[in-house]
């Protein structure tokens, strides 16, 4: 599986082009899976992600009581979730209300997570790294625990 890692900052041209780096455009051309993008629920950034992880919203709220306030939460996802197209230069075409609800500017930073990313005005997104590094330093840290995969004896 493909995984959205490391950060990369990137220009946005005065049309709301943005190109995407070329590691994260790989992820979606091996996996033959659109670009989606929302506006996240939780950070003032956007989030993308390929077909795989907006199924399994999909798959969620299909699981939950569909007037229930989980299930509308989801749905606010689906709501503004747009299927990007990339142009010949590995470009997309920020609409005006992403660009004004993740408060991008002249310069976009990609944020890998794991299976999806964000993506950042940089000036909000370097206060909260050093935010999270310092609580991190400071003894705030998330107990991890790693699985063993039994089958073949390795972590």
């Amino acid at each position: 599986m493909d995984l959205f890692l490391s950060t990369f900052e990137n220009k946005i041209d005065r049309k709301g082009r943005l190109s995407v780096p070329a590691r994260y455009r790989l992820v979606f051309e091996r996996s033959n899976s659109p670009l989606y993008l929302f506006k996240s629920l939780t950070k003032s950034c956007l989030e993308g992600c390929g077909e795989e992880r907006i199924n399994q919203i999909v798959d969620a709220i299909d699981q939950m009581d569909v007037l229930s306030q989980d299930s509308l939460t989801l749905q606010t996802i689906l709501s503004s979730t747009q299927e990007m197209k990339f142009d010949n230069e590995g470009r997309i075409l920020l609409s005006e209300d992403f660009i004004d609800y993740a408060e991008l500017n002249n310069i976009a930073l990609f944020s890998g997570i794991g299976r999806s990313f964000e993506i950042w005005n940089p000036e909000l997104w370097h206060p909260r790294d050093a935010l999270t590094r310092d609580s991190a330093k400071n003894g705030k840290i998330p107990k991890l625990i790693f699985s063993r995969n039994t089958s073949q004896g390795n972590l």
